[in-house]
């Protein structure tokens, strides 16, 4: 069903006698307004941009990172330890309001099995994530900085953990990166056996 649109014309007549001045018409004012909604957009996948640690972008597919054996645990079980292992990924988003970024932890870093069980004594059933989430200058390297706040989930170990940056100006097409790191301090207990994940959730929240 089509709504119709009245268009209602108003003329001023110009009223006066020969040999008199032409009476000017009352001046009218119109108002043009229109408004632009809400517009916040995250990158659909992501590809990679660099790794710490030995990571390489073999191990990240669009929106999945395949995180090694060897850089959890060595041949008997017993956890890596080192320097964090990490990657960068990036792609391009925008958000036309100001706005915060939000970082989730849904199962607080790689846990195996049920995140909220305990490990069996003398075990260990997980290893903390740090996540990292902010407008990029889409550099490489040591030349990568962000634009504004960051969102900085430090050492995730509580399930449902999360953090959100301070407020951002609105930020045109460009790079949005998301850094991802395996925190690796010395454990000295054995990881129990099995697939140890997490899911990470980055979301845009704008402030109107």
């Amino acid at each position: 069903m089509k709504t119709p649109i009245s268009i209602i014309a108003l003329a001023a007549a110009a009223l006066g006698t020969a040999g008199t001045a032409t009476a000017q018409s009352t001046p009218q004012s119109v108002t043009v307004g229109g408004s632009a909604p809400v517009a916040c957009t995250l990158p659909e996948g992501y590809t990679f941009v660099s790794g710490n640690a030995g990571a390489t972008g073999d191990e990240f597919d669009f929106q999945v990172w395949n995180i090694p054996q060897t850089a959890l645990v060595d041949s008997s079980g017993m956890p890596t330890s080192g320097a964090g292992y990490a990657i960068r990924v990036r792609g391009t988003a925008h958000c036309n309001t100001s706005h915060t970024i939000s970082v989730q932890s849904a199962r607080g870093g790689l846990a195996q099995g049920n995140q909220n069980a305990a490990a069996p004594v003398g075990f260990a059933n997980r290893r903390a994530m740090t996540y990292r989430a902010y407008w990029s200058n889409g550099q490489v390297g040591g030349s990568a900085a962000p634009i504004g706040p960051e969102a900085v989930l430090v050492a995730a170990a509580t399930p449902g953990a999360f953090n959100v940056s301070a407020l951002q100006t609105p930020k045109p097409n460009t790079s949005f990166d998301v850094v991802m790191s395996v925190q690796r301090p010395p454990l000295g207990t054995p990881l129990v056996a099995g697939y140890y994940w997490d899911t990470l959730t980055v979301i845009l929240s704008p402030s109107s």
